[in-house]
């Protein structure tokens, strides 16, 4: 895959980053609160959202298939100061006019990183805690506590997480599954989008 070819053709600039790019940084998590200051017309200093980058859970999309989805997911990114991680293969290329539009001109502001596979996703965030954010869960967002970190991992809108990947990471204890209870049967499923804003917040709000 070529530069070019990883670039906004509006801009020229690149969208994201290539995750074995990882491999050659520190994973760092922060455990405490970062101390947040702000300039004179309230916005955020750019080293806070450093900070919170350590300390905000991280967002997974595994075979992401809508681009609005992952455009509207990729602009709470943004506004939450989360790292997101795609995972190939998806249902769209990441310059279609749909994922931008939805992304709106949020994309230099958000941590991109696109990932071969989930077993080459894994290698770079190997001790962090996975949470897979899916139906059969034990506890709801609001009862789980989660952690400084945490990797929320939403499946594809069209078939989920697969079965396989799920038991494999919980039975090595290394993840948990929670789900957003609904309470009407004629509903099969939530959006993609509100259920990544439902469980970001959520998560972020606890911590």
């Amino acid at each position: 895959m070529t530069q070019e070819s990883l670039q906004n053709e509006y801009t020229g600039k690149l969208v994201y980053k290539l995750g074995e790019s990882l491999l050659l940084q520190e994973d760092i998590i922060l455990n405490k609160k970062p101390i947040l200051t702000f300039d004179k017309a309230g916005y955020l200093e750019p080293l806070c959202r450093d900070e919170l980058l350590k300390f905000h859970p991280e967002v997974v999309l595994y075979c992401p298939q809508i681009p609005p989805n992952t455009g509207t997911i990729a602009r709470m990114c943004a506004a939450f100061s989360c790292t997101l991680h795609l995972i190939e293969p998806m249902g769209f290329h990441i310059t279609e006019k749909a994922l931008r539009r939805a992304g709106l001109d949020y994309w230099e502001h958000v941590n991109v990183y696109l990932h071969k596979s989930w077993d080459d996703f894994i290698q770079t965030r190997k001790k962090r805690r996975i949470i897979f954010i899916e139906t059969g869960g034990a506890q709801s967002p609001m009862e789980f506590q989660f952690l400084p970190g945490d990797l929320l991992v939403f499946g594809a809108e069209t078939f989920g997480i697969p079965n396989e990947i799920m038991n494999k990471e919980i039975e090595q204890k290394k993840a948990h599954k929670v789900t957003i209870p609904m309470f009407n049967r004629g509903v099969r499923s939530l959006n993609l989008s509100n259920t990544a804003s439902i469980a970001m917040y959520v998560a972020i709000a606890k911590l």
